[in-house]
């Protein structure tokens, strides 16, 4: 059994000795796991051209398994005049016309670009069986993604993704509800998120403790985002605001820990302009062992986004025991309580909820995380997936 796996999104990097390595969301472990559906596997990736020094990208991103074929195609998206070279695009899906055909099954990560639409349309022309991973909404993503070409494109886009999952013969969504009702599909579904956890042990329990008990010994509350820093969709910009309001009422004992790669230049100046430059800390990027570290430090995590799937880093800051704030975007709403959700850019209301927090706050939604997190522990979420996966590739 030979499958196909395609997904336009993550850009697959190359260091100066030809290994080749994706994002932190896909692990060495997730790959096995699609390998460990059929006989062999292969990946459609998109590459950067540009080459990284072994060390920075055995730190900061993930080596891809030797044992897994991978192609990697050139970037429609980057430079732009790409967009608009026919004669590229034409060789970019006669090769994905040929593995499709060498294929047996094919998993289709996000119909939301040009390489993900053209796989689909390929798999219903020669009727190659596939399935459709649902992790985001296309409207959102597009509109929200700071240029105008995402905004002319935004809504063909959604219409193209409710066609085509509509007529998807499997399709797996990341949420247990908001994504099914925006995508119906007439084929075979599973609502099943891509975010795994380890078991939460008694020491991560212990950790978020005695973080609560020290509360009332600072003086300040430390808030935190997981996100690429200069990716306006991810919405940090809107916290640093919120802050500023803070201090015009008189309230500066929050700090806002900003952890994630990219050019803060942005950030930084809205932040000035907030006059709240003093109170906003720039991490940088951390390797996926130490973000936990981090985690059990902050006392509340904010996932400020205007567009999201089910986001990672808000289940991962659950599993830490983190009270939680989150925007309204996407499945979101699903982790988080109704009181601690604001309504996407609205920046008065995320006020509203950073004045309710103190300790009693901390502790009563520190119980809830947890409690909720333990619905994504890796072992659940496997099982449910992999009966899943089996069941339409040996169908």
């Amino acid at each position: 059994m030979k499958i196909l796996f395609i997904q336009g999104g993550t850009r697959c990097k190359k260091d100066k000795n030809n290994n080749w390595y994706t994002d932190t969301n896909f692990s060495q472990e997730v790959w096995q796991r699609y390998k460990s559906y059929g006989d062999e596997l292969t990946v459609i990736l998109r590459g950067e051209e540009k080459e990284y020094d072994p060390e920075y990208a055995e730190e900061h991103f993930n080596k891809f398994p030797s044992n897994i074929n991978l192609i990697t195609l050139e970037d429609v998206y980057r430079p732009k005049s790409n967009f608009f070279n026919f004669k590229l695009k034409r060789k970019i899906k006669n090769i994905i016309e040929t593995e499709i055909r060498n294929s047996d099954f094919v998993i289709i990560r996000s119909i939301v670009n040009f390489y993900t639409l053209t796989a689909t349309k390929i798999c219903k022309k020669l009727k190659k069986r596939y399935m459709i991973e649902v992790t985001g909404a296309a409207f959102d993503g597009f509109w929200n993604y700071g240029n105008i070409y995402g905004k002319i494109i935004a809504i063909p886009m959604e219409l193209n993704k409710k066609r085509y999952l509509k007529s998807a013969p499997y399709a797996l969504y990341v949420t247990e509800k908001v994504l099914q009702n925006r995508y119906p599909c007439n084929g075979e579904t599973l609502g099943c998120s891509d975010v795994e956890i380890a078991e939460i042990t008694e020491e991560v329990q212990t950790k978020r403790k005695q973080n609560i008990e020290n509360i009332k010994k600072k003086d300040k509350i430390i808030l935190g985002t997981l996100a690429s820093i200069d990716l306006k969709i991810k919405g940090q910009k809107n916290v640093i605001k919120a802050l500023g309001k803070l201090k015009k009422q008189g309230i500066t004992n929050f700090e806002y820990q900003l952890t994630g790669g990219g050019n803060k230049e942005f950030l930084y100046n809205v932040a000035k302009k907030n006059n709240v430059e003093n109170q906003i800390v720039f991490l940088g990027v951390k390797p996926h062992e130490e973000v936990f570290d981090w985690l059990d430090e902050i006392d509340v995590y904010i996932q400020p986004s205007y567009g999201e799937g089910l986001c990672r880093a808000l289940v991962e800051a659950m599993s830490r025991g983190c009270p939680v704030i989150s925007s309204n975007a996407g499945g979101n709403i699903e982790l988080v309580s109704n009181e601690n959700i604001y309504k996407k850019r609205n920046v008065n209301q995320l006020v509203k909820i950073l004045k309710t927090i103190n300790k009693d706050f901390i502790e009563k939604e520190s119980e809830r995380s947890f409690k909720k997190a333990k619905k994504y522990e890796k072992e659940l979420l496997n099982k449910k997936r992999d009966e899943f996966y089996r069941k339409a590739i040996n169908h």
